[in-house]
């Protein structure tokens, strides 16, 4: 069973990601990019059920000119719900992947095509890496593996498709090619008005007069 928005949250919280706009931008370019996401419009509801479950705490601060700002902490029955989620026993993670999804169908695609879309995810992986090695301070260990980890990874991703793509290409080149048919977008066909019925009608009824 997954993770639900609101361990989630007391993950964020625990790691000190304070406010709902902190905690979206952990999911989405911070510690927790990697390996979770978490919608913005299930943030609040999931920090609602903390509080009324006294799970966190809410405070507000007052801002010149701005609504006052809420902010949230994890009490200690939070961090004994999260320990209990963090140690039960998960399936194994499902990769998910566009790129993979698309390159499992490389044959309905040119050969540059293709090139061009290994190209640019070969060079988006070693930009992540580039990023996760730049990361400052000193995270708590686990956050620390998974860096290494997730940095050793992109690299090791890049690596795979450079060392593979070129009998892909040339499979893809050598190969019959796409069917035309599979890869053109359809004709959009003219709406069938009333105007345009009454005409096809007319038509039909004239090419069956003597």
């Amino acid at each position: 069973m997954p993770l639900d928005s609101k361990i989630l949250c007391l993950g964020a919280l625990d790691a000190g990601f304070n406010t709902g706009y902190d905690i979206r931008k952990a999911f989405e370019e911070g510690p927790f990019q990697l390996y979770q996401s978490l919608s913005y419009g299930s943030i609040y509801p999931a920090l609602n059920a903390l509080l009324a479950e006294g799970l966190a705490t809410c405070t507000e601060q007052a801002q010149d000119g701005r609504p006052d700002k809420k902010v949230y902490a994890i009490t200690d029955a939070g961090r004994v719900a999260l320990r209990q989620a963090l140690v039960r026993r998960f399936a194994f993670d499902r990769l998910r992947s566009d790129f993979m999804f698309a390159i499992a169908f490389a044959h309905l695609m040119s050969p540059d095509q293709v090139s061009t879309l290994l190209d640019e995810y070969a060079q988006g992986y070693r930009d992540l890496a580039h990023t996760l090695a730049k990361e400052t301070g000193t995270p708590p260990p686990g956050r620390q593996f998974l860096l290494d980890m997730g940095r050793e990874g992109c690299l090791s991703w890049a690596r795979c498709i450079e060392e593979h793509r070129s009998a892909l290409e040339e499979a893809l080149r050598t190969g019959p090619g796409p069917d035309d048919n599979a890869i053109k977008a359809p004709a959009e066909e003219e709406p069938a008005t009333p105007s345009r019925l009454t005409e096809a009608a007319a038509a039909t009824t004239a090419a069956g007069s003597p």
